[in-house]
């Protein structure tokens, strides 16, 4: 029983010894603001036509800031009820 925990503790220890550098990267890549990202979006009106966008993940965070905005600014407008 010793035996099996001491082996199973030493698998776990190389385990993260091997996963912890890419782990590091694919977090570093994922902040990278200049790291491009491609998306394929569908066409309105279309049921066969995709579009292939493709920008940094600064841009694609600012379009995302900026689309929320509209959505908050559209669902808070408050029409004149006066004339």
């Amino acid at each position: 029983m010793v035996a099996l925990r001491y082996s199973l503790l030493s698998v776990l220890s190389f385990a993260l010894i091997v996963v912890t550098p890419v782990a590091a990267r694919e977090r570093k890549a994922h902040g990278d603001p200049n790291r491009v990202i491609c998306r394929t979006e569908e066409v309105i009106g279309s049921r066969l036509q995709n579009k292939r966008r493709c920008m940094t993940t600064q841009q694609w965070e600012a379009l995302r800031r900026e689309e929320r905005a509209t959505i908050e600014r559209i669902q808070t407008f408050k029409p004149n009820k006066g004339g």
